[in-house]
């Protein structure tokens, strides 16, 4: 793949700013819940924030397809395939006023979404071995911006022009993006080629990897459902606006940009299970606050939170590469 003459880093930023915009996609909906909540005529806030709830669930029912995909076709087609789906599918969610046509969207949109993680992780471990962690530490500065611009730049452009304008503008943004990593991204060199067949007993599979859902599902569960529940908690309780509201949640996620490479580099030095027992314990303290602390102090928690939180996804990708790069022995003996 590296035969071209495009260079590492011009792959490597094209990774980061594709991962930025898959993660802008997944948080820019929550400060327009209330507006979209009062357009469609729904009573209480359940039926909006069960949005969220169908694209991740989409999300996480495709990464197995889509890993499984990535190792036979081309991972270039499949993110750009992803990311052209789930602008799409915002485009639709901007012209419709049908609750199921807006659930449609969603499932859509999870489709589309749903193929960064498992074909852009396999691509970023094939490209950076010997430095996994720190690999994913600076591409995840990419998401990390893209979770501070999504919430952030919705709250703003929908305090204006309103929350369909919103989710035009950003379907706009991912079909760019889409044809920018198009053009830069250059195509695998042999597909076929890369195919191991493995000889990994299934059952061993899973048992090196369980470890590794059960803390990447409740990480998730506390970071995707406080990005998810502030902010509708703070426009009804502490009555933010749209743009504060999504400021809030949008500077929490910036604090990834400096503790993403920060553990991902600590991890490959000291050992993973430290830096990931470590930051989940100061981000569990530190969100069990939220919904006790006045606005100028859950400021204060949300970035401590969002720090310790976004610290840990390098670890754990990094985590996961190392199941399968490393000799299954080594990696029950660790």
């Amino acid at each position: 793949m590296m035969s071209t003459a495009r260079s590492k880093k011009q792959i490597f930023l094209v990774c980061a700013v594709l991962h930025g915009l898959n993660h802008a996609f997944q948080v820019f909906l929550p400060p327009l819940y209330l507006a979209i909540k009062d357009d469609l005529g729904l009573e209480g806030l359940s039926p909006v924030m069960l949005f969220g709830t169908i694209y991740f669930a989409t999300y996480a029912v495709m990464s197995l397809p889509y890993g499984i995909l990535a190792d036979r076709f081309s991972k270039k087609k499949i993110l750009i395939f992803g990311a052209v789906l789930n602008s799409l599918a915002f485009l639709l969610v901007a012209g419709t006023r049908s609750y199921t046509i807006f659930v449609i969207a969603m499932i859509l949109a999870g489709l589309g979404g749903g193929t960064y993680h498992p074909v852009g992780t396999a691509l970023i471990s094939n490209l950076f071995k010997g430095m996994v962690g720190r690999a994913f530490g600076l591409i995840g500065m990419g998401a990390c911006f893209g979770l501070f611009v999504g919430p952030s730049a919705s709250g703003l452009i929908a305090e204006e022009f309103g929350w369909r304008v919103t989710c035009l503008c950003f379907a706009i943004f991912g079909c760019v993006v889409a044809a920018a990593f198009g053009l830069i991204m250059p195509e695998e060199e042999s597909v076929q080629s890369q195919r191991v067949e493995s000889t990994i007993p299934i059952r061993a599979f899973f048992l090196a990897l369980l470890p590794v859902i059960v803390v990447f599902g409740l990480r998730d569960f506390c970071l995707w459902g406080t990005i998810y529940v502030t902010p509708a908690m703070t426009q009804v309780n502490l009555g933010f606006s749209k743009k504060a509201a999504g400021l809030l949640i949008g500077l929490m996620s910036l604090t990834g940009i400096i503790s993403q490479p920060l553990a991902g580099t600590l991890s490959d030095r000291v050992g993973r299970r430290r830096v990931i027992s470590l930051t989940l314990v100061l981000s569990g303290i530190a969100v069990l606050l939220f919904p006790y602390l006045n606005e100028r102090m859950l400021f204060v928690a949300a970035l401590v939170g969002g720090f310790m939180l976004l610290a840990t996804v390098p670890v754990i990708d990094a985590t996961a590469a190392d199941t399968f790069l490393l000799p299954f022995e080594e990696v029950f003996s660790a």
